[in-house]
């Protein structure tokens, strides 16, 4: 169940990657071009064009999600034991998330969230 979690999270760090690189590609160019080196405090508060692009895209959840997925495919066939406390975070940054933003995809990782905490409660009583 802990590798499917990390498989869910896999494809939906990859999805927003993708889905989110596609519309933004107009903004390429200044994210390499040095263009949002030193921006003003303004553009951090409420961030629009190449600076809100970045932060939905390279710089948003997409990457440590993505990351995470895959520390988690890898842990079982490693015997490593993930702790439910990753789950329970996960369920409430996702829960927290659609109450901010609604509708939202985040609302999915609680899919993972409730997977991990299972599992770890499993294995924690098999132990």
């Amino acid at each position: 169940m802990i590798a499917w979690s990390g498989r869910i999270l896999v494809f939906l760090g990859l999805l927003h990657l993708v889905a989110i690189g596609v519309l933004s590609t107009e903004h390429y160019g200044e994210w390499f071009s040095g263009a949002l080196w030193m921006l003003p405090k303004e553009d951090f508060i409420s961030p629009a064009g190449a600076a809100g692009a970045f932060w939905i895209l390279p710089g948003s959840f997409a990457v440590p999600l993505f990351l995470l997925g895959l520390m988690l495919m890898a842990a079982p066939k490693q015997g490593m034991r993930v702790p439910a406390s990753i789950g329970w975070f996960l369920g409430v940054w996702a829960v927290l998330g659609a109450a901010i933003l609604f509708p939202t995809p985040m609302i999915l990782v609680l899919a993972p969230a409730v997977m991990i905490v299972v599992a770890s409660n499993r294995k924690a009583q098999t132990e």
